[in-house]
């Protein structure tokens, strides 16, 4: 969605992601929408994000009903989603499986848009919530954000390779910058560590567009334990 106004708004720019509602993973029946009217002042918008690099196929339940119907894996992302607003309860647990291994209860507010993303190890899984809101990127700008998910990595810093002065520096596991204005056009980028000279990602031909959000995430681990291959690797993401 290409916007015209400076303000500060609920990131909807992509509704028509959340309308196609990447379904093969998600039913919108099961996100507690049945019995209310569905308009703006009842719903918020959900999008959830499974950055736990050595957690195995997941359910979640919203209020005790079950969200998904096929399991919840590593990097999944549902786009938005609705949800009614109020204090809504999410819990995380393995796939056809009991054991609860994250439960937490989120305030939704009406007409808002929230990322929320399972993080860490699994024997101490996190779940992290953003509210998605900035300005509206000026004419010919995008707008992103970085968001570190890497559990075991040192600071991060993400550049492009013809620019002098990084985008985002020292961002560390679990931090997530504010949305930036860049000129929307594509970019090399690179990942490196000012600890840690071992670490250079390269993210190849990134076009972001004109108008549109986006969150660059940074996900696995930067030493993978004994049988994983989850390394330390990027995505991103539209909002």
């Amino acid at each position: 969605m290409k916007l015209n106004a400076k303000q500060e708004i609920p990131l909807k720019g992509m509704i028509r992601s959340m309308l196609t509602l990447i379904a093969t993973v998600f039913i919108l029946s099961s996100c507690s929408m049945d019995d209310v009217d569905n308009t703006p002042e009842n719903v918020a918008y959900v999008s959830l994000y499974q950055a736990s690099p050595n957690a195995p196929a997941m359910d979640i339940s919203v209020d005790n009903r079950q969200l998904n119907y096929y399991p919840f894996e590593y990097t999944n992302y549902t786009g938005y989603l609705r949800f009614i607003v109020g204090s809504r309860n999410f819990k995380f647990t393995p796939a056809n499986a009991n054991n609860i291994v994250a439960d937490t209860t989120l305030a939704l507010g009406a007409g808002r848009t929230y990322s929320i993303f399972t993080v860490g190890e699994y024997s101490d899984m996190k779940v992290l919530k953003l509210e998605d809101t900035s300005e509206a990127p000026g004419e010919g700008k995008a707008m992103v954000r970085l968001v570190n998910l890497s559990p075991d990595a040192p600071a991060l810093v993400v550049s492009a390779n013809d620019q002098s002065d990084p985008i985002f520096t020292s961002s560390n596991f679990m931090d997530a910058s504010d949305f930036k204005e860049l000129t929307a056009s594509e970019y090399d980028l690179i990942v490196t560590s000012p600890d840690d000279s071992s670490i250079q990602l390269n993210v190849p031909d990134i076009k972001f567009q004109n108008g549109y959000y986006y969150t660059i995430i940074l996900r696995g681990y930067h030493v993978p334990p004994a049988g994983n291959n989850n390394t330390l690797s990027a995505q991103i993401i539209v909002n």
